[in-house]
C-alpha cells in the first residue's frame, strides 16, 4: 500500500534517462476506454492517475478541485507527445508537453502563481533522480491528532479480545480529503474523511482484507489474503461497493497499481507478480528460488522501481520492472511502506517502534518518528504534508486510531 501551488504530489517525474518501453508510452484515454473507444491520450492528470484525450482533458480541468493553484509532475505521456520538453503549468493539476503561455516555467521546476505567491515561496521540484542519490533531507514532524476508526458495525470475528479491535493493515488516499483503509479484524473497507476526521462509509466483506491501492479516482483494488483474490471496489457518491475480482496464485498481501499494472506480493509461496488489469501474469519473481523473499508483505511502486517489504528477511528490497534486484536495505521487523513525494520511502518498523525514511536507492535511512508503539501501516499525503499511520491491534489504546503527523 504514488501522487502540486502547495506541495508536490507523490508522483514522480519521467526523466530523460528512463528506460520505459514504447508500449508503456502508448497510452489511451482512460475515460474513452471506459466507453469502449480507443483514443490516444493527450494529457495526464497526476492527481487522478488518469490519461486523458484532448476533449476529456478540457472537461476534466473544469472540475472545481482542479481550479486551485497546485503543482504537478508528469508520470508518462504517449510517445507522440514526447517530442517536446515537458514543463509544468502551475495553475492546473496537469503536465503539458508544450510551454505554458502564461508562466513559461522551466522543466522540472515549479514556480508559484500570482495567487500562490501570497502564501508560498518559490519551490524547486524534487525529481526522482534526486531521491535516488542517497541523500535524505531533514524532516520535522508535529503531532496533528488522531482519527478513531472504530464504528458501530465493528464486532470482531474471533474470540481473543484484541481481535475485536481495529487492525488497519492498508491505506491509500483517494484525494487529500478521503483516505481509504482496510480493517483486517473487522473484515471491512472504510472511507475516512480527513477533514471531519470521521468514518463516512463502511463496506463489509466476507473475509479479511489486507492491503489496498488506488487505481483511479473511482476505483480501488484490495487484496483478500485468505481467498487468494484481488477485489475491485468502486467509489460513487461517497459510497463503496464491490465490483469484480481476480484470482491470484497464493496468499496475496501487498498491492500497488502503476500505469495499468498491478504489482502483488505473495507470501505463500514467496514471490512477486506483475499483472495486467485482466489478471494476466506479465512477470513472476520467485523469491524463494532467488533468495530475495521469504515473507513479502507490502509493496509500493514508481516509474523506475518496485519496493518490497519482507517481514521475515527484515529487508526492503528495490527491484526494477524486469524483476532484477537493484539494492536492499536492512531493518528489524518492517511492515507497511509509503512513497514520499521526493522519492524516499517511509517504512514502519514494528520491533524498534519507529517509522524510518529510507532513500530511493535504499543506501541509507534514518528514524523520523520514534516511540510509535508497533506501527503497522503508513500513508503519506504530499498535498497536505501529512503522514498517517496505524498500530498493531494488541496495543489497547492505539489500535482503533489513525495517528496524524505533519511535516514542518
Amino acid at each position: 500500500m504514488a501522487v502540486p501551488g502547495k506541495k508536490a504530489s507523490k508522483q514522480f517525474l519521467l526523466s530523460t534517462t528512463s528506460k520505459a518501453s514504447d508500449e508503456d508510452l502508448q497510452d489511451n484515454c482512460q475515460h474513452c476506454d471506459d466507453e469502449g473507444t480507443k483514443v490516444p491520450a493527450h494529457e495526464y492528470c497526476s492527481y487522478c492517475k488518469e490519461h486523458l484525450c484532448e476533449n476529456c482533458f478540457i472537461n476534466h480541468k473544469k472540475h472545481k478541485r482542479f481550479k486551485q493553484d497546485t503543482l504537478s509532475v508528469a508520470l508518462s505521456m504517449p510517445k507522440s507527445l514526447q517530442q517536446t520538453t515537458t514543463s509544468t503549468c502551475t495553475t492546473l493539476l496537469y503536465d503539458r508537453t508544450t510551454s505554458c503561455q502564461e508562466h513559461n516555467s522551466k522543466p522540472n521546476e515549479a514556480i508559484s502563481t500570482k495567487k500562490a505567491t501570497k502564501s508560498l515561496a518559490i519551490v524547486k521540484q524534487k525529481t526522482l533522480t534526486d531521491s535516488q542519490s542517497g541523500q535524505i533531507n531533514p524532516r520535522q514532524f508535529s503531532f496533528q491528532g488522531e482519527i478513531c476508526v472504530k464504528t458501530s458495525k465493528d464486532s470482531g470475528f474471533h474470540k481473543p479480545c484484541w481481535i475485536k479491535r481495529c487492525w488497519i493493515t492498508g491505506m491509500t488516499l483517494l484525494t487529500p480529503d478521503v483516505l481509504i483503509i482496510t480493517d483486517y479484524n473487522n473484515r471491512a473497507v472504510k472511507m475516512v474523511d480527513t477533514r471531519s476526521q470521521s468514518i463516512t462509509d463502511q463496506l463489509q466483506l466476507g473475509t479479511q482484507p489486507w492491503d489496498i491501492t488506488k487505481i483511479t479516482s473511482t476505483e480501488l483494488a484490495v487484496t483478500l489474503y485468505r481467498q487468494h483474490e484481488i477485489l475491485f471496489i468502486s467509489v460513487a457518491s461517497k459510497k463503496l461497493s464491490t465490483e469484480r475480482s481476480l484470482k491470484v496464485d497464493g496468499d496475496c498481501n501487498g498491492i500497488s497499481y502503476f500505469q495499468a499494472k498491478l504489482v502483488v506480493s505473495i507470501s505463500k509461496p514467496a514471490k512477486l507478480q506483475i499483472l495486467d488489469m485482466n489478471g494476466t501474469t506479465l512477470t513472476t519473481i520467485d523469491g524463494k528460488a532467488n533468495g530475495i523473499f521469504e515473507n513479502p508483505i507490502y509493496v509500493t511502486t514508481n516509474i523506475s522501481s518496485i519496493y518490497v517489504s519482507d517481514y521475515d528477511l527484515k529487508t526492503v528490497t528495490r527491484l526494477n520492472w524486469q524483476g532484477d534486484v537493484i539494492s536492499t536495505y536492512s531493518m528489524t521487523k518492517n511492515r507497511g511502506m509509503s512513497l514520499s513525494d521526493d522519492g524516499t520511502v517511509f517504512v514502519c518498523d514494528k520491533e524498534k517502534n519507529v517509522i524510518d525514511v529510507i532513500s530511493g536507492d535504499c543506501s541509507t535511512g534514518k528514524v523520523v518518528l520514534q516511540d510509535r508503539t508497533n506501527p503497522h501501516a503508513v500513508c503519506w499525503c504530499g498535498e497536505t504534508n501529512k503522514l498517517y499511520y496505524s498500530c498493531d491491534p494488541r496495543q489497547a489504546h492505539f489500535n482503533d486510531f489513525l495517528h496524524i503527523y505533519k511535516l514542518s
